[in-house]
């Protein structure tokens, strides 16, 4: 019984690695019965923060939406929980998004150590760069220290909760407090983990 705090990038996907060529049959293939329902999600364009439809389901899928049942299972065993979503893109990874990792340096304050990635060589942490980290050092320091990240005048960081699913997203304008990230794609995406777990 302790606190939590988790989260993703918002194109949540490991260098090198490739969305499904085919997403139709990657969505039957992973969703079964319930495929025809998750592929209606999936039919509409590029979205400027997640990316493609294949893009979207490989981080929804792998990352994202995991995330979200890993919170909600632990907020509704009546434990504290928090959850983020960094969407801050680094200079010079414009097309590549805020991809898997990419939160560490931010986190831990090593903005001079960037993630390698061949072919997007680090263009170097801007004035934004060093305030996001600031931030989100402070909450991971208070978070560390209480169990809350919340405190010394930082915007509040809302705990989450099955219902509501409110989480704090990382942006270049600063930490922002919503609610329900993503949630049709995620709520779907327990409905297919509660069916695999059921046989």
């Amino acid at each position: 019984h302790v606190a939590l705090l988790h989260g993703s990038t918002s194109h949540d996907q490991i260098p090198g690695s490739r969305p499904p060529a085919d997403l139709a049959t990657a969505i039957e293939e992973a969703y079964g019965p319930i495929a025809p329902r998750a592929l209606t999600l999936y039919v509409g364009g590029v979205d400027p923060l997640y990316g493609t439809p294949a893009d979207q389901w490989a981080t929804d899928t792998a990352f994202r939406c995991p995330a979200v049942v890993q919170l909600a299972w632990h907020a509704g065993a009546g434990n504290p929980a928090y959850a983020y979503e960094f969407a801050r893109v680094p200079p010079g990874r414009e097309a590549l998004g805020s991809i898997h990792g990419t939160d560490i340096t931010y986190v831990f304050g090593t903005l001079d150590r960037p993630l390698i990635i061949p072919g997007f060589p680090p263009q170097g942490a801007n004035a934004v760069d060093r305030q996001v980290s600031d931030v989100m050092q402070q909450y991971w320091t208070n978070f560390a220290k209480t169990g809350n990240p919340n405190g010394g005048g930082l915007p509040a960081w809302p705990r989450f909760e099955a219902s509501s699913r409110a989480y704090l997203q990382f942006t270049a304008a600063g930490p922002v407090a919503t609610e329900g990230l993503r949630r049709s794609y995620c709520d779907l995406f327990m409905e297919n983990v509660k069916r695999l777990m059921a046989h």
